[in-house]
């Protein structure tokens, strides 16, 4: 077969097509919108435009490798795109339950285990050495305490059975900087105890830079990138101040990262952090091929888990996955879908493994390394996200490093700022979440109790869908003790036949917030308060079309309160702007619309629900 050198033209027959032919077809299906409303900016600051051609793509030399060159943008592998699928799974006092159900997950599918555990003392290391042959089964283990201890009862259980250290294969994760939130001080005996047991076990990373803590309270990209490079230097340099070569810490480190739902953007990011962290080896001075050794695991987004409509998260987990591992990583966890509200079950478990499973045995992802290369939209993405990421990681160090810029409130007061950004965004619809904020399910049935849940150590209040979840299952609540469902009615004044975009978007957070919700057209304001009188309803919202909400709100509101004296809650669907202070003098009680922060109207209407 004759080799085509890339500069050959794949199908001759078509012609090349211009920048400028790209934006007259554009504008021509856009039939005189504005081609602005195109473009967006994500969460990191990075412009997006609706198409990308070549004079767009990274001028550099690192863009230009393939896989297995340095700096690994391309990633290391060089025959196949092989990943593991790691089953995290949970475990208490002596784990003899983990370690049984983790032989049937191996004997189901799963490449690998990972152990969750809250204290490693406790753990019998000497029943996992006897029920999993830890020389050919990758094994990773999540230690909240006594970590160091439990890695000596390990590797000592294997001396004792005459199992080669060199042997293991996975990774530990625990935190040597102490505190969970404010990061006071690296435990650098931890750190050192650590990598001495398993210097000799070139595929078991002791050190594991815990990225996806961030991204799961709610970090962009670029944040989550910037501040695993800085926890990630912060060992560094305090392990070599102590005497250890870099080389020896950089063949021991991992990153462990979240894929979220940014399907394109989390590619890139991936592929941005071993660029970066290409940069950073450069830095310490150590070969460039020891890059090449940095290992990625990927775990599904918590931050975009739901609890309503939770089936919604098998998709979600399934793009989530398919980014990471296009993005090249070594090896991912899915999260069963049900997690957020109920304890481990067999078929959510089954159905999390399987999702790795596909994508390899059926969608055949590990047959392409890096199948991403060549689109210019990714290029551009990952440079960007390359460029921004180690602007923030040098402002980080010049705080002195992650510790002191921790200690300084600097990250905590932007990955607050973050997170409220996203909070009011997925309260106003601007980021939807799919049968939680947008779409939800009307024939959803809780198969939970909503007030257990909800006052649950395990409910996790960090996720973008925790308030939107909360005034559902306060809604639900009232449904069970008043044995009926909150009613919102939606009235429509005018003479337009459709209903106006506030009035949509009022319709749909109370059917999202679990009421049952009803929409009426009136041409008068007598008609309406005549036909909602003796309405059984909590909520009633009025809504006009444009420039016309005070021909009728006025009118309404009085009447409605000449009624209802202690009556539903009254709602425009409107920002009246400068006239709020009047239309509440004159009964409303709040002002939906979309785009309008709904956190402190949801707390109100919980409040009257008396949930």
């Amino acid at each position: 077969m004759t080799d085509i050198t890339s500069a050959e033209a794949l199908f001759p027959e078509f012609g090349p097509v211009t920048a400028e032919q790209w934006l007259a077809k554009i504008k021509q299906d856009l039939k005189g919108a504005d081609l602005a409303d195109l473009h967006w900016q994500s969460y990191e600051e990075i412009s997006v435009a609706p198409f990308y051609t070549q004079s767009q793509s990274p001028q550099s030399r690192a863009f230009d490798t393939i896989p297995g060159q340095f700096p690994y943008l391309r990633t290391a592998k060089t025959d196949r795109n092989s990943w593991l699928n790691l089953q995290p799974i949970h475990t208490w006092g002596k784990g003899h339950e983990a370690v049984d159900k983790a032989a049937q997950a191996l004997a189901r599918g799963a490449d690998g285990i990972h152990f969750i555990m809250e204290n490693g003392h406790e753990f019998d290391a000497d029943y996992l050495i006897q029920h999993l042959d830890l020389t050919k089964v990758p094994v990773a283990y999540t230690v909240s305490t006594e970590a160091a201890n439990f890695l000596h009862h390990l590797t000592t259980g294997l001396y004792r059975k005459k199992v080669p250290v060199g042997a293991l294969t996975g990774f530990l994760k625990c935190s040597p900087i102490l505190a969970s939130e404010s990061y006071k001080q690296l435990d650098l005996d931890h750190a050192m105890h650590l990598l001495e047991q398993t210097l000799e076990a070139p595929n078991f990373y002791a050190l594991t830079i815990n990225g996806s803590h961030f991204s799961n309270k709610g970090a962009t990209l670029v944040q989550e990138l910037a501040i695993t490079l800085a926890i990630a230097v912060c060992y560094t340099n305090s392990l070599t101040g102590a005497g250890l070569a870099p080389e020896a810490i950089f063949r021991n480190m991992q990153f462990h990262l979240t894929a979220g739902t940014n399907y394109f953007f989390e590619i890139a990011k991936f592929r941005a952090a071993r660029l970066l962290w290409a940069k950073v080896v450069e830095a310490f001075g150590v070969p460039g091929e020891v890059a090449g050794a940095l290992r990625i695991h990927a775990s599904t987004s918590r931050w975009h888990q739901t609890t309503l409509d939770p089936h919604t998260n098998l998709l979600r987990h399934t793009t989530e996955m398919m980014s990471a591992i296009i993005g090249g990583v070594n090896s991912v966890e899915v999260e069963p879908f049900d997690n957020t509200f109920r304890e481990s079950n067999e078929f959510s478990e089954r159905i999390a493994r399987n999702i790795p499973i596909i994508l390899k045995e059926e969608a055949y992802l590990d047959q392409a390394i890096d199948p991403a290369a060549g689109s210019y939209y990714l290029e551009y993405l990952t440079r960007q996200l390359a460029v921004k990421a180690w602007a923030l990681f040098q402002d980080i160090e010049a705080r002195g490093g992650f510790i002191p810029a921790s200690n300084a409130g600097y990250l905590q007061d932007l990955l607050k700022e973050t997170s409220n950004q996203k909070f009011k965004d997925i309260a106003s619809g601007k980021e939807v979440l799919v049968g939680t904020n947008k779409y939800p399910n009307p024939q959803e049935k809780l198969d939970f109790d909503p007030e257990q849940l909800i006052q649950s150590r395990h409910f996790d209040n960090t996720r973008g869908a925790y308030s939107y979840e909360v005034l559902r299952l306060a809604t639900e609540l009232h449904f069970r003790k008043k044995k009926s469902r909150p009613h919102a009615v939606v009235v429509h004044m005018g003479n337009a036949l459709q209903e106006h975009i506030h009035a949509s978007f009022a319709r749909e957070f109370f059917t999202c917030s679990g009421f049952t919700t009803q929409v009426l057209k009136f041409h008068s304001v007598s008609d309406a308060l005549q036909a909602v009188k003796n309405l059984n309803v909590q909520v009633i919202v009025m809504a006009a079309p444009e420039k016309q909400f005070q021909d009728f709100a006025e009118a309404f509101a009085k009447g409605m309160r000449a009624q209802h004296r202690q009556g539903p809650a009254l709602i425009l669907a409107d920002d009246p702007m400068q006239l709020k202070e009047e239309l509440q003098a004159h009964g409303f009680d709040e002002f939906l619309f979309k785009g309008c922060d709904t956190k402190e109207i949801i707390t109100r209407i919980q409040e009257r629900l008396g949930a």
